[in-house]
Formats: structure tokens, sequence, C-alpha cells
């Protein structure tokens, strides 16, 4: 049977009894410690439904691996059970999470979000400043392209702006005002310029967190298509299956081969 449970016959060889799910237990602890010695790893995490629940698919992706994980939380708590960040020295592309700046890794947060941001406040609230942002941040994302085609590593100190002088003797406001939407926005790139503009300075930085929402894009069509899932048993079993299979795709190994093989007990350690 597909699942399993029975004796199979692989080309004349038989198969111990064993579940599918079970199977790419063998790799997933290999999946993840490739992830942790890779220079940029994508994280993110989507809401998923296990039997009217609703829990949390966390992904963590690399070119050429994927793992996924079911857990009941968001944040910290559900990132350390997982065990890829707390071990983790790279560079993290995200959609800015505050549990993700709890662990000792250079962060880089996602364009793509801000670009999203920035056209909400400029046709919401009629901000001049957001459309000259996201004509910023667009121009440096092409300048960066031209120089990846042109082999460069960096950008030309002439084309980077120089950072901004803070006068020490300009006033302080003592307590806190509530801020509008573009406000906290503005505030919040200007904050966090370095891991906004990150792909401007490190050319192993990404512009956006695609590759993550990509590969989280698959597990939520199963949830359109199935409603949800129906036990976490069910859902850990996908989760590892689809991690293991994503990470066959992206290496460009044949998949059906290599499941193949791991039923015969010999993995690809991929």
């Amino acid at each position: 049977q597909v699942c399993g449970y029975d004796l199979r016959e692989v080309e004349g060889e038989i198969v111990e009894k064993r579940q599918v799910h079970d199977l790419p237990v063998i790799v997933e602890t290999k999946i993840k410690e490739q992830i942790q010695e890779s220079e940029v790893t994508h994280f993110d995490e989507t809401g998923t439904n296990v039997n009217g629940k609703r829990l949390w698919l966390h992904v963590s992706s690399t070119k050429t691996h994927t793992h996924y994980q079911v857990h009941e939380k968001r944040g910290q708590d559900a990132m350390d059970a997982i065990g890829i960040l707390p071990k983790y020295k790279g560079k993290a592309v995200h959609d800015g999470v505050k549990s993700y700046k709890e662990y000792q890794c250079s962060h880089y947060l996602c364009n793509a979000h801000y670009l999203r941001e920035l056209i909400f406040i400029h046709e919401r609230f009629n901000q001049p400043w957001a459309e000259e942002m996201i004509d910023l941040l667009c121009t440096i994302n092409d300048e960066v392209k031209q120089a990846k085609l042109e082999e460069q590593t960096a950008l030309e100190p002439s084309k980077i702006n120089p950072e901004p002088v803070i006068d020490p003797d300009a006033p302080k406001t003592r307590g806190r005002k509530k801020r509008p939407k573009p406000l906290n926005l503005l505030l919040r790139l200007d904050l966090e310029r370095a891991q906004v503009l990150g792909f401007m300075y490190d050319f192993a930085v990404p512009f956006d967190n695609n590759l993550a929402e990509r590969d989280i894009r698959m597990t939520k069509l199963k949830l359109k298509t199935s409603g949800c899932f129906r036990s976490i048993k069910g859902a850990h079993a996908f989760a590892r299956i689809r991690g293991y299979i994503s990470t066959l795709r992206k290496q460009g190994l044949d998949i059906l081969a290599s499941l193949t093989n791991l039923f015969r007990g010999n993995p690809i350690f991929v």
C-alpha cells in the first residue's frame, strides 16, 4: 500500500513494513544540519488548521534544503523546539517577527513585506514619501541586480548614500505619544535600515524572503484542497515528507528513485 503498512515488493526486493512518514526521519536530521551550516537561510511561518485548532507551520529554507515543522506556537518556544535557529550563526532572512531577533545570528528583513506596507500607506494615507521610498528600494534592487550581472561583489561607494548626521543638540521629547501608521512605518524603516538595506551591502543577502514564501505556498494549497489536517500526527507526517521531497527537487534529484532507495533503507543524504 502507498501508506506503507504492508510488505512491499520493489523491483523484486521485499521491503520491510514501515510507514512512509517514518522513513524521512533518517535524513531529516541531516537536512537540519545542512541548513544550520548555510550562509543564508530564509525563515517563515504560517497558520494551519489541525482538526479545527489553529497551529503554526514553520519553514526553514535554503537554495538546496527545506525543513518544515508544525507547532502549537508561533514564536520562540516553537523556534527553540525546532532547533535550527538556536545553533544558527549565518544570515537569517525573515519578515521581522520579534522572536527571530532573540537569536545570535545576522538578521535581514524581507523588502517584499515593506513594499506592500508602503503601497498601503501611499494609497490609504496619500503620503508622498512612501512612493519615494518604494522607488528608492526598487532602484537599489535594480542596481544590485545589474552589479551581480557584471560580476561585482558590492556597489560602488558613490552609489550608496552616506548615513545622515544626527544633531546631538537636538531637543529631546519626553513621553511617548500615539503615532499614526505612516510615522510608525517610517521610524521602523529608519531604525532597521541595516536589516532592510542588507542586500545593498552584502550581495549574498536577497532582496526579499520569497524563497521561504514559495516553499510555504504548496502547503497552503494542500490546506485549501483538504481544508485541514485531521490530526497532529498527520500534520507532522506531511511536514516531514514534504520537506524531504522539496529538498530532493531543489537539488535536481529523481524523486521516485530517491523514495525507492529510502524504502530499501538506502536514503540519499541530501
